[in-house]
């Protein structure tokens, strides 16, 4: 290129090199010149024009520089006629052309002018031009360095292809290449688009033939990806597109964010399977995988109560790719309200939330998956080391039919990258709570999200691990991801790309750089700028909004016409009911059996109440006693022995399973809700507690009637069962389950532990009251009705059956205390519905939107 001045463009943006200047090209914003496509890195390339040769030099970015379609690995001279582009052959191509004589050069960083046209930045794209946000009209004039904040939404395709929920590639030729044959695969790899060698049908409007996507080798299209099905999808080309139809898997298979088992996926539309990204070009399928560095925008969103009043008003803000924002502001912000709309769990009332270009609560069944979020409350069981919560999260999370070791070895590599390795055999309960921290941020990280959101962090750490955690999420966000943290420390904003600025109300106050905030203010410290937001919200975000720096940092989203969302479906789950409920069993155990105090109450508290029932004078225990009294027709027995006996082994039993579950579901609540968020069904939650409870209530009950047994003697004859001792056990058991129950419903209704405790004085006292051993309820309206609620009372007239009490106790006369078989599988029969109808309220409760 014989010339000392070169004009450099692309997407619309042009800078001008003299001879001598050199100019870095990126998605960064200090770029010289911006280039907003994600196929490009932050700092992608260099440009240097010395005399009259243009070299062009690769900054070691994520795609690739490429010279005339082959990608470079040294500095190389640009010739006449070069073709230069960013990330391959799909990505942005850059302009290269003399500039005409007389035009002075425009320095880069200086006066370099970045016009953005209104079209897309290549031919042949499609959008929705209802739903899609806009940019802004360009300005002319310099953009400073630095300073330009939030670049221009992309018109053209990003790392996914898809501009506002339709997927689309640059114009031009597509390489042909040759169907698959019988035998082959072809494997989906990279951010970078690439035509699948799939045979569209004869002339593109005929039928070929079926061709299946899937983790396994034996798929003719491979994906690399946990989260897709050994065998996930079957794809049909027919009349220049595909007929798809999902094969059982447990993600799921999207076409245009709607999940689907068969459907039709026509030129444009988009195919989401795990990761990995398929649309039809020219009846062709290309293909691409989000592998994160996505753009991220909030358009102009409200959230309005039904009574009128507003927890945001107006937010919009655009983050690229690999940025770390800072969510900050005083108490009655919006902070958490901002976080749920953000995350799509509760979706704002006006606006709309743009995952690369595509609407997040519209395609929220599809783009869940590339979300990850962090709760306050730590969401890993504490009982459990490192290793071993991450794996039965693993479980959770990925296929039922992903081999053990794939998912032991992602939990490694996320352990790595989290700096957990070296903690990967320590209990939770033993770690700092910046390493608690990081747990919850690796069960989060297991299936690769793009998007990574946490609420307050740092809440409660002391300084030193509060800047642990920001450098750990600092550098999350250097290896890809968006972050996004809630946060009321301020002392580490400084590693931040952004800081969002709440004043009371939900409004803008600030947005930009964390190194602007204090001079924006004019404040000498943070206490001195929420102050000044707090007693002044409106005027606050008046301000900002007349402000030079809403221009340079809210540049990307208007306000577009909002569609009504679909409503939020419930999360595909992963695995199969039985395999997730294998799954819980098995870690409800092991959290069991890693609590020592636990295990040991619960192995001493069936010991304790047996001795206790010991303690009951008379050594006849349940059996027939002979007579006593002055002679015939005054005969009377030994009448208190088996009542009380009978009162201690069913309260008993009645405490043994509320005592054991009272406290689990709350206890649990934070866990839950994150799991459930990601598919965890809460029928095998409620059945892996019910499994485990029941078998531990068994043995309980067996220990504790033995042991009564050895002193107190059982009753003389059995009703149904053979056994008088069995009978009570069965009694005992079943009382103790029913019990357990209610104790999980109990536990699924109050906020905290500590309202638990009053729960349990509260039922067990009623149930004492209502179990009929202490005084008579049959023949009482409203307290007998009352009292078949309770376990206590079916639990005492079943062993009260067995005791055949009428016969010792003449003067009672309770028809539910018969000595017959039937009356004692009634009682039986009536302690299973029970456990029944209790379990079904809690279900229902688990099932709602979220437990409060």
């Amino acid at each position: 290129m014989a010339t000392t001045t070169v004009e450099v463009s692309c997407e619309g943006r042009t800078i001008s090199l003299t001879s001598g200047q050199t100019a870095v090209i990126g998605r960064g914003l200090d770029c010289d010149l911006v280039i907003t496509d994600a196929l490009a890195s932050r700092r992608h390339a260099e440009l240097r024009l010395t005399g009259a040769t243009l070299t062009v030099t690769d900054l070691g970015s994520s795609n690739g520089t490429f010279v005339d379609g082959e990608r470079i690995g040294a500095p190389m001279a640009l010739g006449p006629g070069s073709q230069l582009r960013l990330g391959g052959a799909a990505g942005p191509q850059v302009g290269l052309r003399s500039a005409p004589a007389g035009v002075a050069a425009r320095m880069p960083g200086a006066a370099a002018t970045a016009s953005v046209t209104s079209t897309p930045a290549a031919a042949g794209q499609s959008r929705h031009e209802t739903h899609a946000p806009a940019a802004h009209s360009a300005k002319s004039g310099p953009l400073p360095r630095k300073k330009q904040g939030v670049a221009p939404l992309p018109k053209a395709p990003s790392n996914t292809g898809v501009v506002f929920e339709r997927y689309s590639l640059p114009s031009g030729p597509i390489q042909q290449r040759t169907p698959v044959a019988a035998g082959s695969r072809a494997t989906v790899t990279g951010s970078v688009p690439q035509v699948m060698p799939v045979e569209p049908g004869a002339g593109g409007h005929g039928t070929g033939r079926a061709i299946t996507i899937g983790r396994g080798l034996e798929n003719e299209i491979v994906l690399d990806d946990l989260l897709a099905s050994r065998q996930h999808a079957r794809l049909v080309p027919s009349g220049g597109g595909f007929e798809v139809h999902d094969l059982g898997s447990r993600n799921g298979t999207y076409i245009n964010g709607q999940r689907v088992t068969a459907g039709r996926l026509g030129e444009g539309d988009l195919l989401a399977i795990g990761h990995s990204r398929f649309t039809v070009r020219q009846g062709q399928l290309v293909a691409s995988v989000d592998e994160g560095d996505v753009n991220f925008v909030a358009n102009h969103l409200s959230f309005t109560l039904d009574g009128g009043k507003k927890l945001l008003d107006d937010v919009s803000f655009a983050l690229e790719g690999s940025s770390l924002l800072a969510i900050i502001g005083p108490s009655g912000a919006g902070k958490s309200t901002m976080l749920k709309a953000l995350i799509g769990s509760q979706p704002a009332t006006e606006g709309e939330v743009y995952y690369d270009g595509r609407d997040l609560y519209s395609n929220f069944q599809d783009l869940r998956h590339r979300i990850g979020v962090v709760p306050q409350d730590d969401v890993v069981h504490r009982q459990l080391t490192v290793q071993q919560a991450l794996r039965f999260a693993a479980e959770l999370r990925f296929p039922d039919d992903l081999p053990d070791e794939l998912r032991n070895q992602r939990v490694d590599e996320v352990m790595a990258e989290l700096g957990l390795t070296e903690h990967a055999d320590t209990r939770v309960d033993k770690l700092s709570g910046g390493q608690r921290k990081r747990t919850s941020v690796a069960l989060e990280l297991l299936t690769q999200p793009s998007l990574l959101f946490l609420d307050e962090p740092t809440s409660g750490l002391d300084p030193g691990l509060d800047k642990q955690v920001m450098q750990t999420l600092r550098g999350l966000a250097d290896g890809g991801r968006t972050v996004g943290v809630i946060t009321h420390s301020v002392a580490n904003l400084d590693v931040c790309d952004k800081v969002l600025l709440l004043a009371p109300g939900g409004k803008v106050a600030y947005f930009g750089p964390p190194g602007d905030l204090l001079p924006f203010f004019g404040a000498r410290d943070y206490a001195d700028v929420f102050n000044a937001v707090t007693g002044d919200p409106d005027g606050a975000q008046q301000r900002f909004r007349e402000s030079p720096m809403e221009d340079e940092q809210v540049e990307g989203p208007l306000s577009a016409p909002r569609r009504e969302a679909p409503p939020l479906e419930k999360p595909p789950r992963q695995q199969s009911i039985p395999s997730q409920l294998s799954t819980l069993a098995r870690r409800h155990v092991r959290v069991i059996l890693a609590d020592r105090g636990y295990s040991i109450f619960m192995l001493v508290l069936p010991i304790a109440l047996a001795l206790v029932a010991m303690l009951v004078p008379g050594s006849y225990g349940l059996r027939q006693q002979p007579p006593i009294g002055p002679g015939p027709g005054q005969v009377r027995f030994h009448t208190t022995e088996p009542l009380q006996l009978l009162v201690f082994l069913i309260i008993g039993a009645v405490f043994m399973g509320t005592a054991a579950t009272i406290r689990e579901l709350v206890g649990e609540r934070a866990i839950y809700n994150r799991e459930k968020a990601v598919g965890l069904s809460p029928q095998a939650y409620l059945w892996g507690k019910l499994t485990i409870f029941g078998v531990l209530t068994l043995l309980q009950s067996i220990l504790m009637v033995l042991l009564v047994s050895l002193r107190k003697p059982m009753p003389d004859s059995a009703v149904l069962l053979g056994s008088s001792t069995v009978e009570i056990i069965v009694a005992c058991w079943l009382t103790a389950f029913a019990a357990a129950s209610l104790g999980l419903l109990l536990s699924s209704v109050v906020r905290t532990s500590e309202q638990a405790m009053p729960a349990l004085v509260i039922s067990i006292m009623a149930q004492l009251a209502l179990c009929g051993g202490l005084f008579p309820v049959n023949g009482r309206p409203g307290l007998e009705q009352v009292s078949w609620l309770t376990p206590a009372r079916w639990g005492y007239a079943a062993s009260a059956s067995t005791t055949d009490v009428r016969t010792i106790l003449l003067s009672q006369d309770d028809p539910l205390w018969q000595h017959s078989a039937g009356v004692w599988t009634l009682s039986i029969v009536m302690l299973l519905v029970l456990a029944a109808l209790y379990s079904a309220i809690t279900l229902w409760r688990l099932t709602r939107k979220s437990t409060d």
